[in-house]
């Protein structure tokens, strides 16, 4: 009996195969911590649309689960958006990823898929998509906690 691994799409990504060198298998991002989302309209050029993601992922969906994995944010960059469905009031709440998915159409867009379990679901149509950064997660620093000798 032979096994079928999901690989969510990512064969449709550019540079995916970094995930997978990173974390070992194929995320799905689940309990991922939606860290942002930027929309650039004219930055490349005139009419382009480009959405970019950032997920803060530590590889808790691993099918092997063992310990926790490198503590990263991925940041996924979708390149000449056609169709964007982002619930952007639902942004203000916590923001955990259900599951991420890629398709490729009939006529050669990219569909993107993110799922929520909580906040804010992304559904997408575009020419093109890649992993554009993987970089070690740094907890953000609260400000109004830290004091500073001399300065208090």
């Amino acid at each position: 009996m032979t096994s079928v691994v999901d690989d969510y799409g990512w064969n449709e990504v550019d540079n995916s195969t970094l995930l997978k060198k990173i974390f070992g298998y194929w995320p799905a991002f689940h309990d991922a911590h939606i860290l942002s989302i930027r929309m650039d309209h004219g930055k490349r050029g005139p009419g382009l649309v480009d959405v970019v993601l950032e997920l803060h992922h530590w590889g808790q969906d691993d099918p092997n689960w063992t310990a926790r994995g490198p503590d990263c944010v991925v940041t996924l960059t979708l390149l000449g958006v056609k169709i964007a469905d982002i619930s952007m009031n639902l942004f203000v709440q916590d923001n955990w990823v259900s599951d991420v998915s890629f398709a490729r159409t009939d006529d050669n867009l990219i569909l993107f898929e993110l799922d929520p379990n909580s906040g804010v679901g992304v559904f997408l149509a575009c020419t093109s998509a890649e992993i554009t950064r993987i970089e070690p997660y740094r907890a953000p620093v609260d400000l109004t906690m830290t004091r500073v000798p001399g300065l208090d």
